[in-house]
């Protein structure tokens, strides 16, 4: 849930979309609202007891870096309130809409292998002769493409993602939209992206 927690595929915690339920669970990222680095681990009751004792040969020696930094527990319990708000889940729901109307648009561009989205998460995968893979040599390109743009979507190979802040205004969304509609044009006319 370091990526999929806190509304980002819709619901607060992506294994909500499962039949069954982790012991484990990583979060991070989403928990300050990403503005402050930190990690927690959560489990089920059943591995916490496991631990419990007063024998330290039983002690799981292991503890995040930024644990218990009292500035982001401030902070992530300063983002933790922000899903009390309506206004949140209205802005999740928005993005989510928004999302499912470009996929339709752009899903049958001959430049996509594949397009897909779940809640606020929106993935491209860009057609080239090579494997998708992080290692796809028109990653490069692509960054450079966008922050040429004054954007940040940093691709993952040939996989772009769009995972924008709930704050983000439909304008803001649009124009990302935008750059990426000149993206396909510009791979479909075998133009040097930039």
């Amino acid at each position: 849930e370091v990526m999929t927690g806190f509304g980002r595929t819709g619901k607060f915690f992506a294994s909500e979309h499962l039949s069954v339920q982790p012991d484990i669970m990583c979060l991070s990222k989403g928990l300050t609202g990403g503005v402050m680095p930190m990690g927690i681990t959560t489990c089920a009751q059943f591995v916490y007891d496991a631990f419990l004792s007063d024998d330290k040969m039983k002690t799981f020696f292991h503890g995040h870096s930024y644990t218990g930094n009292p500035t982001a527990c401030a902070a992530a319990l300063a983002s933790l309130d922000l899903f009390d708000e309506e206004q949140t889940w209205k802005n999740i729901n928005r993005i989510n809409e928004l999302h499912r109307e470009f996929i339709v648009e752009i899903k049958n561009n001959a430049a996509i292998n594949d397009a897909r989205m779940i809640g606020t998460v929106l993935a491209l995968e860009i057609k080239t002769e090579e494997n998708t893979s992080y290692f796809n040599s028109i990653s490069t390109q692509l960054y450079q493409f966008f922050m040429q743009r004054k954007m940040l979507l940093r691709p993952l190979g040939n996989v772009i993602y769009i995972m924008p802040p709930y704050c983000i205004k439909d304008a803001e969304l649009k124009k990302i939209y935008h750059a990426i509609r000149e993206l396909l044009h510009k791979i479909n006319h075998k133009e040097k992206l930039n």
